[in-house]
């Protein structure tokens, strides 16, 4: 169990497997987000956070490691906040501006860790691992909501 904190196999990836995963959740929850809709993929993002915590755990306690670079799953988790900010929109090409602002402005709160977010870091065990990717989440989700609607674009999760 406590390989999926890895989603294996990308937290075995040798250079950079959070970008990877970060790329990888942005394919899979934009699939989620137009295939089902912004209500469910609240809901899922709520319950994906909850399992999260509980492989990051388990993986910590297995692997006796206080924070491993092989977890992942907190950058889906961070990758998924940062989503809710995308474009509601028709047009193919605003979309994937849309999805590269989400995936850059999340991996560079990610890397950084301006402001807060390198506190929530320190938060013991699980909740340090998968605090600061989802307050990076929330920044950049912040961020690209600002952009967006400063430039009068509609976001997927007005939709509400």
């Amino acid at each position: 169990m406590s390989k999926l904190a890895e989603v294996y196999p990308i937290g075995c990836v040798k250079y950079a497997p959070g970008t990877l995963a970060s790329i990888v959740a942005i394919i899979f929850g934009y699939y989620i987000l137009i295939f089902f809709n912004i209500k469910f993929f609240l809901l899922f993002v709520f319950f994906f956070i909850i399992l999260s915590y509980f492989l990051c755990e388990a993986h910590i306690r297995v692997y006796n490691k206080k924070d491993p670079k092989e977890i992942v799953v907190d950058e889906f988790g961070g990758q998924f906040i940062a989503l809710l900010g995308i474009i509601d929109s028709n047009n193919i090409n605003h979309i994937l501006i849309s999805l590269l602002l989400s995936f850059f402005l999340f991996r560079f709160f990610d890397i950084t860790k301006l402001g807060p977010i390198k506190r929530f870091e320190k938060l013991p065990d699980g909740f340090g691992i998968l605090a600061d990717d989802l307050v990076a989440g929330l920044f950049a989700f912040l961020i690209q909501a600002a952009i967006l609607t400063s430039l009068d674009k509609p976001l997927i999760i007005k939709t509400l």
